[in-house]
């Protein structure tokens, strides 16, 4: 685990920086959140690599959204639902999936993750933060 208490006790989005669909939904959420509480790294990142192998995930290998709370890894639907916890009471609706089993809801996760350079675009350059939010960004 990475050694720095500070770091392990927010809750990180980690993502895939040359998505434009990744991309995207982070200003999305960025936008949406109820309290900032949230940051985030791209899986790119020198710091999403270390911190992510110390939990013996390797980041360029992942094609999946991770989020990082309270000491645990959520992957695919399940990090979706937990970051939807943090958006605005109007857009938590989405929560309502998880009624379906996860096998099913990561079914159609795979689906889009396979395919979003397709049909999203890639980008050249990793994502860049607003200046407004790049204090929220750790990539350092």
């Amino acid at each position: 685990m990475v050694a720095n208490s500070k770091v392990d006790n927010r809750n990180i989005v980690f993502f895939d920086g040359l998505c434009t669909l990744c991309s995207s939904s982070v200003n999305f959420i960025l936008n949406n959140e109820r309290n900032s509480k949230l940051y985030f790294s791209s899986l790119q990142s020198a710091f999403a690599k270390k911190f992510l192998k110390s939990y013996g995930i390797v980041s360029n290998q992942q094609d999946s959204i991770i989020y990082f709370e309270k000491n645990r890894l959520f992957f695919k639907s399940d990090a979706v639902f937990k970051i939807s916890i943090n958006l605005k009471f109007h857009l938590r609706c989405i929560i309502f999936l998880k009624i379906f089993p996860k096998i099913f809801r990561d079914y159609f996760y795979n689906i889009i993750s396979k395919n979003r350079y397709k049909w999203f675009g890639k980008k050249t350059v990793c994502y860049i933060p607003k200046k407004d939010f790049s204090n929220r960004f750790l990539d350092a």
